[in-house]
């Protein structure tokens, strides 16, 4: 008998360690230390006693003082070895399969009032010994211990309530008692917070259940985020609206609210208070996606010339004279004027023709991962890259974005949406922050009008590079069997008539 005991606990222990090393792999579940190491100690020591002839006699039959602890320690290494297995086994499959979500503290003082009870029961049939005085003398001894532990007692039901109620999970973004940061644990004490500063809070699970409790992860990690900013008055309302719209939906990280996207707020004393609505995938990241959103709103800005105002309170003063003035445009002008003279494709511009058309050039800022030129959109302007660097991207059937070309100071997009006005065929995004020189079709019509040789010398300089207009002039001295020069004429008039020139 006593062989066919021990015989089958270290079967099935032996099968409890290798079914753990297989669900972990199989499931990759977690198992802690006492999962494990239980049934292997419990393996041993029965092995121990098995082989030292301790356990000879049956289980209740023992006579011995030795006999009789031998199958005790049999009964604890055994029962603890089978309970820490089979309950989390329980624990993993509920988990898994979302059974149930129970704390792993709860099982294990299920774990712990079984293996009280089976040690209780083992002394008194092992041993022969009467347990009825010592359960009155822990009745009184258990009535001491909660009087004194009601505090520790409030925080382990209070974190069963959690759990059942299961208002949070771990990992999840959560603010409770003021305290925001990503859960990362809870025991039957304490729960565990993992602030932005990376600092650990522990909050008692009594203190937890009374407070508040802001989830920001459930039942979606998508979230709702709130920017507001004072603007000028000078600046329509409408017009900044749409602005702020524009600038929301070229940042992949964020989706602008449908109807609220961006909104008029109050009228404040230094300025109109607008407010910009969007939604985020993950509210862990809303430092990251709060930055990329305010570092592009500064370039949107800047590009569109509206201004951010001083605080009422803080008074500016600054008077410059008509001299001044027209001498810092004059030394603006002369630095355009130089850098456009050094650009290959306008070498052959003469010097009052580089003067005309840098009077038409407007000078616009761009930050990094700013959407200069969107695939697609009308366009009727140029980009000439003063300073930083661009990728040209082009759109699959997939709606992916493929690069196609890298643009350096010195070169231009955009052209053919300034001379013919087609759609522009690609979209151009900023690599790092840049500064670009704008023409559109009035101002360069404006130009050209004057003198219509600054269209051709600029129409035979960009020919001269493998640039959109230099295609369709190809493709028209091949489709009327001409040659470069004829084509590029008649590509000239049909420009000239798309200009109104």
């Amino acid at each position: 008998m006593e062989y066919n005991v021990v015989l089958i606990s270290i079967v099935f222990l032996v099968m409890a360690c290798v079914t753990a090393v297989f669900l972990k792999r199989k499931w990759h579940v977690s198992y802690d230390r006492k999962s494990l190491l239980a049934p292997l100690m419990a393996v041993l020591v029965i092995s121990v006693l098995y082989f030292s002839g301790l356990l000879a006699e049956g289980i209740f039959d023992s006579t011995t003082w030795e006999t009789k602890t031998a199958w005790l320690l049999v009964v604890i290494f055994g029962i603890n070895g089978i309970l820490q297995f089979m309950f989390w086994l329980l624990w993993s499959i509920l988990s898994r399969f979302h059974f149930m979500r129970l704390p792993r503290f709860v099982f294990n003082m299920m774990i712990f009032a079984i293996f009280v009870g089976a040690i209780l029961y083992s002394i008194k049939h092992i041993y022969g010994v009467e347990l009825k005085g010592l359960l009155v003398t822990s009745t009184v001894v258990s009535a001491i211990i909660g009087l004194a532990l009601q505090d520790t007692l409030g925080n382990l039901f209070s974190g069963i309530s959690l759990q059942l109620e299961s208002p949070f999970s771990v990992d999840d973004w959560v603010n409770l008692g003021g305290f925001e940061g990503r859960i990362v644990s809870q025991n039957w004490r304490t729960l565990t917070l993992l602030t932005r500063d990376h600092h650990r809070v522990m909050l008692t699970n009594k203190f937890v259940a009374e407070d508040k409790i802001v989830n920001y992860s459930k039942p979606t990690r998508r979230q709702i985020h709130n920017f507001f900013i004072v603007l000028d008055y000078q600046h329509p309302p409408n017009f900044v609206k749409e602005v702020l719209l524009d600038m929301l939906e070229e940042i992949e990280e964020v989706v602008p609210h449908t109807t609220l996207g961006a909104y008029v707020v109050d009228y404040m004393d230094s300025g109109i208070k607008y407010g910009m609505k969007y939604w985020m995938t993950d509210y862990a990241y809303v430092n990251e996606i709060q930055d990329i959103v305010l570092t592009r709103l500064w370039y949107c800005l800047r590009r569109n010339n509206i201004k951010i105002p001083y605080p009422i309170s803080e008074v500016q003063m600054k008077l410059l004279s008509t001299t001044e003035s027209l001498e810092e445009r004059k030394s603006q002008l002369s630095d355009m004027q130089a850098f456009l003279r050094k650009l290959d494709w306008l070498i052959e511009l003469p010097d009052q023709h580089i003067e005309a058309l840098s009077d038409h050039i407007v000078v616009k800022t761009y930050g990094k991962n700013d959407v200069i030129i969107n695939q697609g959109d009308d366009g009727d302007s140029m980009f000439i890259i003063r300073d930083g660097k661009a990728k040209v991207y082009v759109s699959t059937d997939e709606k992916r974005l493929v690069e196609v070309a890298e643009k350096l100071p010195g070169e231009f997009v955009g052209e053919m949406s300034l001379l013919t006005g087609e759609p522009r065929s690609a979209s151009v995004h900023a690599v790092v922050d840049m500064e670009v020189l704008v023409i559109n079709k009035y101002a360069f019509t404006d130009c050209i009008m004057k003198n219509e040789q600054i269209l051709k010398e600029m129409i035979a300089g960009m020919n001269r590079y493998k640039c959109g207009l230099a295609l369709i002039i190809e493709e028209e001295r091949q489709r009327a069997d001409t040659t470069t020069e004829s084509a590029r004429e008649i590509v000239f008039q049909k420009i000239k008539a798309y200009l109104d020139l």
